[in-house]
């Protein structure tokens, strides 16, 4: 690993502080945002800001389901099938869009705090070492066996961070 790439954070306080400082971040950008550049513009693959906002709420949604170990599935959080679930990211995020397309802004937007608030109070009451645990302990049907942090980094404030981009990309048209 470069110096350059990021890193998990090594405590449950630094984890905290970059999801609240992540979608901070990501809650001024997309109050910039007119309710017309929600909706209207679409990039190449006819996905619209809104469309990005509810991919990230699912995504959100599915780790959650892991760390609260309700017996939900992750991809059944997600609204998939088992078989969907098995299917490329692409495929998935594909079905995801299409299942989710004709939801109002306010919906979508209310659904990605719930999606944010909901893993950022599970992730407040998980021990610290739970964080540290492998992705199999959260779902055994996996082989993974990072550490869950990375998934729950990874499905929030860099998924932020990832999509700003491709939405700038989206209004700025």
């Amino acid at each position: 690993m470069s110096n350059n790439e990021p890193q998990d954070p090594t405590t449950k306080t630094e984890l905290l502080e970059k999801m609240e400082q992540g979608w901070q971040s990501f809650q001024q950008f997309l109050g910039t945002l007119t309710p017309t550049q929600l909706t209207e513009p679409r990039d190449a693959a006819g996905w619209t800001v809104k469309d990005h906002l509810i991919h990230l709420a699912i995504w959100q949604d599915g780790v959650t389901a892991l760390l609260e170990q309700k017996g939900e599935t992750r991809w059944g959080a997600m609204g998939l099938t088992a078989e969907e679930w098995t299917l490329d990211f692409d495929q998935r995020n594909a079905i995801i869009q299409h299942q989710h397309r004709d939801l109002p802004p306010e919906v979508v937007l209310a659904r990605l705090q719930t999606a944010h608030d909901r893993m950022l109070k599970c992730v407040q009451e998980l021990p610290e070492a739970a964080l540290f645990y492998p992705y199999q302990r959260y779902d055994s049907t996996s082989t993974q066996s990072a550490p869950i942090i990375g998934w729950i980094v990874a499905d929030s404030y860099e998924h932020y961070a990832e999509h700003t981009p491709w939405i700038q990309a989206i209004v700025a048209v």
